[in-house]
């Protein structure tokens, strides 16, 4: 039981690191720079990892039918990288990839291209890759096997941790700004302009203002999340610092008619006398 254990968390690990090149490589051949992929602060990307696991379980050696390991591939990975946005959506109110401008999408968590790229992957993992780690796995002494999964097991919750730490730290934060918002503004009631200028003012002199939104840059978490997941948005808190900073959108600005008090609309000198 225990050998069984370690070597399908053996696999993980190679998997998830295997996922982690992949990316990198992706991005790299894409935007033409270095882009460190995955949840965790460590060469990994576990989604890799649990996708290959749970696929090697339930079809290695069960299905031989390439196109029915295609299939199954498709629908199996589907099924994670859905559940797992969802669940990670739920947990930090966040959303960490969005497909909902692709075609064939389902709530923007997985889209049909996506699915098929799955299938291919399945059928190279079962088919090729699969056999070869088995291979080297079982040239690893069984002791030796368990030093490595304890080594890596200690490291990936290490990661784990400080990850989810941060990542609590900067929800938190944004909490806080939305407090302090709430203890500032009542609900309803039009702001004259020097009350919006006091609320902002509070706001950006708070101290997760300070900590967590002007230190940005210099916040690994921030920064690493940045760089991971491009789209990645706060669904509680997405309009939160535009409201604060009040950023003019001028796409919707009203075109129909003029502002009062600019040039277009003070009367000139002619139409003055004619009154």
């Amino acid at each position: 039981m225990i050998n069984t254990v370690c070597r399908y968390f053996f696999w993980f690990m190679l998997y998830s690191f295997g996922g982690w090149i992949m990316e990198t490589v992706l991005y790299l051949i894409r935007d033409k720079k270095v882009v460190k992929r995955g949840f965790l602060f460590g060469p990994l990307c576990p989604i890799y990892g649990f996708g290959a696991i749970i696929s090697t379980a339930l079809i290695y050696g069960r299905i031989n039918n390439i196109f029915l390991v295609f299939i199954a591939g498709f629908f199996l990975c589907g099924a994670l990288e859905y559940i797992t946005h969802f669940v990670m959506e739920k947990l930090f109110h966040a959303m960490w990839w969005d497909y909902s401008n692709r075609r064939f999408n389902i709530n923007g968590r997985v889209y049909l291209n996506g699915l098929l790229t799955f299938g291919a992957g399945v059928v190279l993992i079962i088919k090729v890759i699969q056999p070869l780690v088995i291979k080297l796995t079982d040239m690893i002494d069984d002791t030796a096997l368990y030093i490595i999964c304890f080594v890596l097991y200690s490291i990936v919750i290490m990661d784990a941790a400080a990850t989810v730490e941060d990542l609590k730290g900067a929800i938190k934060a944004l909490k806080g700004i939305q407090e302090t918002i709430i203890g500032n503004v009542q609900k309803g009631v039009d702001l004259t302009e020097e009350q919006i200028e006091k609320v902002t003012s509070t706001v950006k002199n708070s101290e997760y203002w300070k900590k967590y939104i002007d230190n940005a840059d210099n916040n690994k978490t921030f920064n690493k999340l940045k760089r991971s997941y491009p789209y990645l948005t706060f669904q509680k808190y997405k309009y939160l610092l535009d409201i604060i900073l009040d950023k003019p959108i001028e796409e919707k600005a009203r075109t129909d008619i003029k502002l009062y008090g600019t040039a277009e609309t003070i009367p000139h000198k002619e139409e003055s006398n004619e009154n």
